[in-house]
């Protein structure tokens, strides 16, 4: 499931002594979550007064629907500005926890590979793996390391 994909659950309105889904509630919010890139699914359920926006199966914000204005910028709704840096402060939440498990997960495979356990190299030719003896410092050569062979 995507960060960029946000579920809004409503519940039916209770105003002038009627009870029903009111979307143009949420328009504003609606609006301004798909200018800023996400996915947004409007989803009615049969709670009265309520409101959920839904990230990735976890509840970033809820409300009750009747604090919502009716079709209104979200500019002008301060409800819907607090809905929306809840959102977008979550975002940022998991993307930091899905780079955090990634980069946990790379460094475990790369231990995997550095240690005893780890799949041996399969070379296509064989090298050569003479003893050589200690780096000696070479006298006639200004102070150059020089490796000697062993004499056999």
């Amino acid at each position: 499931m995507s960060v960029q994909y946000i579920k809004i659950y409503y519940g039916p309105c209770d105003s002038f002594h009627t009870v029903t889904h009111k979307p143009q509630k949420l328009r504003g919010l609606r609006d301004r979550l798909q200018k800023l890139g996400f996915r947004v699914d409007l989803v009615p359920v049969e709670f009265v007064n309520y409101c959920v926006l839904e990230i990735c199966g976890h509840e970033v914000f809820r409300c009750n629907i009747q604090n919502l204005l009716f079709n209104t910028p979200y500019h002008l709704d301060p409800v819907c500005q607090r809905a929306i840096q809840a959102v977008l402060e979550s975002t940022v939440k998991f993307r930091r926890a899905r780079n955090y498990l990634w980069f946990w997960t790379l460094i475990g495979d790369q231990i995997f590979v550095r240690n005893e356990y780890m799949p041996k190299d399969q070379w296509p030719f064989s090298w050569d793996t003479k003893d050589y003896t200690s780096c000696l410092e070479c006298a006639n050569c200004c102070a150059i390391l020089a490796n000697w062979k062993k004499n056999d």
